[in-house]
């Protein structure tokens, strides 16, 4: 039966342009703006909460229901709402308030149908003397399904893919090729590029840590003076983000949502049909699909944030 109420969705996404998803404050340190990261491992990471609240804006401008109007009374089912503004519409279902949830200030209130889990970086891009390759870790690895066990040499790396090299550097730090264990014969490409794949090499989970970390991509910006045009003094600024070409995984469990009852009434969609799994999936990659265009995170008007989801359902949704 639980086949039937829930089903687990694992997306991989490839970031277009670098990623800022910013602590939400300044810190004293190598940058002032820093990204937010996996307190166990200190690797870089995207936070569920902005995967959901920047697809719940998406799916809302995709389905004409940021703003709008139901007679005279306005709803915006974009963001948290709170008040009156979700319209909490369960037949038909609205496609924005049934997959992510909604709060009536005065009335009832319905937890998301979708539930949105962590990107983790799996591929990192690295220049090195051979070109970029993409490092990843048995941990990094973890989850994907493989049936086979990684095992990575304390210090050095181990090619997944083709490459030949005995040494090779990750940014400042030169590296001999080791013992290892494990290879991507059996991964599922899911939009991947092939050359993701061919130029993978793996390292320790420590390593891999101190190799992301020692390479993200570090901007430096200033104000400018309105009244004279120039650089504002003590307005430099740096920030950091995860890379261009970063391959990042995340999972959505889709729920059914035949079994619930709003103010004793079914969801229902337009046409009379049930809402199930694969009516709420469609609702969300609507959203999704907007990542690679409209961008994610902070710093969306410097250059940062686009983000394309590789195995998205329908790619024309």
């Amino acid at each position: 039966m639980s086949e039937n109420m829930y089903e687990i969705k694992k997306y991989y996404a490839i970031t277009l342009d670098p990623i800022h998803i910013g602590t939400g404050g300044s810190r004293l340190g190598r940058v002032d703006l820093p990204i937010i990261r996996e307190p166990g491992t200190n690797l870089p990471k995207i936070p569920g909460t902005s995967l959901s609240g920047t697809a719940r804006a998406y799916t809302a401008i995709a389905t004409n229901r940021y703003l709008w109007k139901d007679g005279d009374t306005e709803y915006s089912c974009a963001g948290r709402g709170g008040g009156e503004k979700h319209c909490g519409k369960v037949n038909p279902a609205c496609p924005v308030c049934i997959p992510y949830g909604f709060s009536k200030g005065t009335g009832y209130s319905m937890q998301g149908l979708a539930q949105f889990f962590d990107a983790h970086i799996l591929f990192f891009p690295v220049a090195s003397m051979a070109g970029p390759v993409w490092v990843t870790s048995p941990m990094a690895l973890e989850g994907l399904g493989l049936q086979q066990e990684f095992q990575a040499p304390a210090v050095g790396f181990y090619p997944l893919g083709e490459l030949l090299k005995n040494k090779l550097n990750f940014g400042w730090l030169m590296l001999n090729k080791g013992t290892g264990k494990g290879n991507l014969n059996e991964l599922d490409q899911k939009g991947i590029p092939k050359v993701v794949t061919q130029r993978a090499v793996l390292v320790s989970d420590n390593l891999f840590s101190l190799i992301v970390n020692s390479n993200l991509e570090v901007r430096t910006s200033v104000s400018i003076d309105p009244q004279t045009g120039t650089a504002e003094e003590g307005a430099l600024f740096t920030y950091e983000a995860i890379p261009r070409g970063t391959i990042l995984k995340f999972e959505i469990v889709y729920n059914s949502g035949k079994t619930f009852r709003i103010a004793e009434k079914e969801l229902k969609t337009e046409g009379n049909g049930d809402v199930g799994i694969s009516w709420v999936k469609t609702q969300v990659e609507k959203g999704l699909k907007l990542f690679e265009t409209l961008g994610i995170g902070g710093m969306g008007t410097r250059g940062m944030g686009r983000l394309k989801v590789l195995n998205l359902e329908k790619e024309d949704c």
